[in-house]
């Protein structure tokens, strides 16, 4: 069987979002060739709180090798408190020892944080190793050099020069490229001519049906509200970013004309937004009331702006009455939370972009309906198809799951993206098997 380390600095029992893909692909891999090892930062010197119940959710055998990191009290004072940067030397002295002991056969970078896929680089430079990035999310993007200059991230020109310094750097002799969505992977390899489709696989983060079996053996103490009010709660679990506002802003439209419309129907309705921020410190960075209250939706819309533990959003999940899910203006966006959403088997509502991969996903398995935007019909004409489908879920009966197609998902499952890492794992090795100039581009070819 072959060996790959994966390169996460955030790791269970964390419950960010790479930590969680990590998880999945550490879970499912040895059934495809592939014994993983895992090289993480300890707990301790994370920023954010983690979830010790996270571990139980760990496939039995697999190794976790954890370093420490600089403390982030200290490299604050220089600017600098991603985990990455910080547990970069400690993991380069690891992965070094791995390779002279001739012990992984390629290298796995999931990203974010970024800077540490500059180890795959250097990796390959010193021992030949081949390594493999995976994206989230892109490193680079133009999208906040066009707000006004008081809305951009703090430090944002840092980040973005770094990104534009580092990435080709690791990019350079990259064996494979993977990414949650085909946008994603297609705008990371564009600006580099020694990249091509051929170089890169679509892996979405999957869904994971042994966490919800899991949970409903150990149910959680319900926390944002209680189910048997009488109310109907629709729940929005995850992250509420700028790129999101204009599906927000057409939800709210829609609600206040549900409440014009219908007023008895309607005003049983509570939305809750819940983890809006990645802020280590969330409290009152609201990303959502500020709309609801300018639209005079504050006595119905409900906001915690922290992020939960993994396995209490899926018990969120679990309780809520019905689901709505908000999609970017950025066609890439894939939302890895659609899965959850569709393991949870509630009513949902996706307000997405026409080109997302979730409007996909959502129509091949009929796990909810979908309201699609795009440059021919910007979200704000889509408020009256919503306020249908929010008037049709407020009327279904108690306990009512969508008629979803199992057998469609099962692509879509986290069993199924390690196989397609898998393949990529093996085209990186087969890859760097290859004499350099049979790798070159043919003078006078395309891309």
């Amino acid at each position: 069987m072959k060996r790959v380390l994966i390169v996460g600095a955030d790791f269970t029992p964390s419950s960010m979002p790479p930590a969680l893909r990590i998880r999945f692909f550490a879970t499912h891999l040895p059934a495809f060739g592939w014994r993983p090892t895992v090289l993480a930062t300890r707990p301790e010197y994370y920023e954010w709180s983690v979830d010790p119940e996270n571990g139980h959710l760990l496939p039995d055998g697999l190794e976790i090798i954890r370093t420490p990191a600089l403390p982030a009290t200290v490299t604050r004072r220089f600017g600098v408190g991603d985990v990455g940067i910080r547990s970069l030397w400690h993991h380069w002295r690891v992965i070094s020892r791995l390779c002279r002991e001739g012990r992984i056969d390629a290298i796995l970078i999931p990203v974010a944080p970024y800077a540490p896929m500059v180890l795959g680089r250097v990796a390959h430079a010193r021992f030949g190793v081949p390594y493999v990035i995976d994206y989230m999310d892109p490193w680079i993007t133009e999208y906040y050099w066009r707000l006004p200059r008081g809305q951009r991230p703090p430090k944002w020109w840092l980040a973005y020069t770094m990104a534009r310094l580092l990435e080709p750097v690791a990019l350079r002799r990259v064996g494979h490229v993977v990414g949650v969505s085909r946008g994603t992977t297609a705008g990371v390899v564009a600006p580099y001519p020694w990249l091509g489709e051929g170089d890169t696989t679509e892996i979405p983060l999957g869904g994971e049906p042994g966490d919800f079996e899991y949970l409903r053996s150990r149910p959680r103490r319900p926390r944002s509200f209680e189910r048997t009010d009488g109310r109907f709660h629709l729940c929005c679990v995850g992250v509420v970013i700028r790129q999101m506002y204009p599906a927000l802003r057409v939800l709210f439209e829609a609600v206040r004309e549900g409440l014009r419309l219908s007023p008895e129907r309607f005003g049983r309705l509570s939305l809750h937004f819940i983890g809006t921020t990645y802020a280590p410190r969330a409290e009152g960075r609201y990303q959502v009331l500020p709309m609801a209250r300018e639209m005079g939706l504050a006595g119905i819309v409900h906001e915690h702006p922290a992020r939960v533990p993994y396995l209490d959003a899926l018990q969120i999940l679990l309780d809520s009455h019905g689901l709505v899910m908000l999609g970017s203006e950025e066609p890439h966006y894939t939302a890895s939370k659609s899965f959850p959403y569709i393991l949870a088997r509630r009513p949902l509502m996706a307000v997405f972009h026409e080109a997302s991969s979730v409007v996909t996903i959502l129509r091949e398995t009929g796990a909810g309906r979908v309201v699609t935007f795009g440059p021919a019909n910007p979200p704000d004409r889509c408020r009256d198809e919503i306020v249908g489908h929010l008037d049709e879920m407020l009327q279904l009966p108690p306990g009512w799951s969508p008629p979803t197609r199992w057998a469609a998902f099962e692509p879509y499952t986290a069993r199924a993206m390690a196989a397609r890492l898998a393949g990529a794992l093996d085209r990186a090795v087969e890859r760097s098997a290859q004499p350099v100039l049979a790798r070159l581009p043919t003078v006078g070819a395309g891309r």
